[in-house]
This record gives C-alpha cells, structure tokens and sequence, in this order.
C-alpha cells in the first residue's frame, strides 16, 4: 500500500511536526506532502522522506509557520493546494492539518483521513487589509476541503459536535505529547528544586500582554522567566535583564526549568495545550485562561484559572501560594491519557480498522 501524509508548513518543530513523525513511524516508506516546507529545518525522520511542497515554499520565509507573510499570501494557498496533486498511484493520504492541508488536490480513487489537530484561523485575528479581504473566502474554502477526507478526527467533543454539521464520518482522537520526554523527577531531584519563579509561556502572549504581565509581577516582588518562542516581543527583550527569556529549547533543557518552577503561566485560548501539559507531565502546577480551550483536556490537580474568583492574574501572589504543596504524582498522573505510547497504538488501531 502507498501512503502520502500530508501537512501545512514544515518549517520548525512544533507539536504538530512530533503528530507527523508518529504517523510516519507506522508508514515507513510513506512520502510527504507540505503547502510549505523550508528543507533541513526540521531534524529527524521528515527530513529523510521524499517531501514535496508548492511554489509558496520561497515566498514564505518565516522560521515559524502561521505568522505575518503566511497570512498575507494566504489568497494564493487554494491555487497551490490544487497545483501540489496527490498522484492516483497512492492508496491512503493521511492529512495532518492545521486548517488549510486538507485542501492539497488528490486522486478521487485515493482515501483520505484528514486529522485536524489545530484550527489557526481560531487563533488569527486579520491584522492587514488584504488579509481583512480575502480571510472570508479563505475560511470558507477550508471549510468546503475538509469534505475531501473521507473521516475526519478532532480533537474533542466540542468539535465533533460541530464538524458533525458538515461532514458525515467525525471522530474523537485524543491529542498527545512526547510524556517521556517530560518526566516526573525522582523526590530527592524535586526537593532541590526552588520553586520560587513563574515561567510564562512567551508564544501565547503579544508585547502589550507580556509588558502589562511582567509590570504586575515586579509589583508583587515574584520571579519570572519566559520559555518558548519570543521573537514577536523584541521590545521587552530589550528592556528586560539578561537571561529572562530562555528562548526555544530542547525538551532535555526545557523539562528540568519547569520542573524547578513554581507554576507555568499559558494564555494559549485554542486548541491543545501541548506546552502546558508539558508542564503538568512534571508535576508542575498551570494557569489557563477561563476561556481556554485547554480546561477540556485538563482539569485536575495543579490546573487553575477556569475559575476566576479562585485564582487570577490580578492576584499574583495569591496565585503564586496557590501553587503551592500540591502532590507532583496526581498533577502529572492526569497527563498519562496523552501519552504517546498510547496515541500510536489508537492510531494504528483506527488505521487496521479503516484499511480492512
């Protein structure tokens, strides 16, 4: 059988790059299909299959996807989903899509399983006019492509109740993250810990957000440090003392700081909460939004912020206490449904099923 998995942009590693490589561990000789892909960006597996991308590949020079020049050509994305075609000699497409992929024109005779494993239009507020024009007529035309796959997976109820509307097999997959990669610390690791800092998750925030942020943290006389992708906030880069911003790490690095924190701070509104349970998975404690999308994934021990009147951002140091004691077993044992061992064996349980 010839599989093809296709995708939106491979131009950085992000949660969506770690879904792709599972799906390729089970198709070995699978080949890739991206609207986007800027080679020998990605280390690892992708970058050793045959990948094929469209003419927007040079006109997107970005090193993370979804941002400014995507979205300001995004009126030429449906023209290159159509020239970037599936030959009919694939028997499977495996989509994992952000919201556009889907679209990637194909053989009629050739099934399709779309897995939308984030909606960037829900994250995107049109911020130039020619995007304010066409962003309409780009939604709709995503929308219209899903009805190409031939099964449709979401990440939740929420979606499927929706998705269900429009299109005739949607299912319920879990997400997943790399939970080995985040391991809970042995006791005496965790009693050397300091825990007397916040980290904040820099990728979730806009320069206005995270100024007005670090403002109410140096009043409340708490620690902080901001981890992930922050090239959008150059500004208070500038201003803020050296080591502040730890920047976009491996997970090695990365896992040990959350560990040693007291709490991680997302304002991720849509779609999994891959960073923060991250966090959890470490028995670190989280704050979301109260409209975050990530309460429907978590909602346990060391999770706040679905209810306000508990703990908010404008009691820092009431949050900060709040934090507090809690028992790293039980906040990182609610991560263990997202663990990748079992997502591989859900998906190659689904894929049996549809294949026979």
């Amino acid at each position: 059988m010839k599989v093809a998995v296709t995708c939106d942009a491979l131009v950085a590693r992000t949660p969506t790059i770690s879904i792709i490589e599972s799906v390729l561990e089970v198709f070995d000789e699978a080949e890739v299909y991206s609207i986007i892909h800027h080679a020998g960006k990605i280390l690892g597996p992708i970058e050793q299959r045959r990948i094929q991308s469209t003419y927007l590949s040079n006109m997107v020079t970005e090193e993370r996807p979804f941002g400014d020049q995507f979205w300001k050509k995004g009126m030429l994305i449906p023209g290159a989903c159509r020239n970037l075609n599936i030959p009919c000699s694939f028997d499977l497409i495996i989509n994992i899509s952000s919201g556009f992929s889907q679209g990637i024109e194909k053989c009629e005779k050739s099934k399709q399983i779309t897995y939308l494993v984030e909606n960037i239009f829900n994250a995107r507020k049109p911020k130039y006019f020619r995007e304010k024009i066409f962003r309409s007529y780009l939604e709709n035309w995503a929308i219209k492509k899903m009805g190409q796959a031939d099964e449709l997976w979401v990440l939740n109820e929420e979606q499927k109740e929706f998705w269900s509307e429009r299109h005739s097999r949607v299912s319920v997959m879990s997400p997943y993250f790399k939970a080995t990669d985040f391991p809970l610390f042995p006791e005496a690791t965790r009693k050397a810990f300091p825990k007397d800092f916040f980290c904040i998750e820099a990728s979730s925030l806009d320069e206005e957000q995270a100024s007005l942020l670090v403002q109410n943290l140096r009043t409340s006389d708490l620690k902080y440090k901001f981890v992930g992708f922050d090239d959008h906030l150059t500004n208070l880069k500038e201003r803020e003392p050296e080591g502040t911003f730890y920047g976009e790490r491996c997970s090695g690095e990365l896992a040990p700081l959350l560990a040693a924190c007291r709490g991680y701070l997302s304002f991720q509104v849509h779609g999994f909460p891959t960073h923060a349970i991250e966090c959890l998975s470490t028995g670190t404690p989280i704050w979301l939004p109260s409209e975050s999308e990530g309460h429907q994934f978590v909602d346990g021990p060391g999770v706040f912020g679905k209810d306000p009147k508990v703990a908010s951002l404008s009691h820092l140091g009431k949050l900060f206490d709040l934090m507090e004691g809690h028992d790293p077993k039980k906040v990182h044992g609610q991560t263990t449904k997202f663990h990748d061992i079992k997502f591989k064996a859900e998906l190659k349980r689904r894929l049996n099923n549809t294949l026979s």
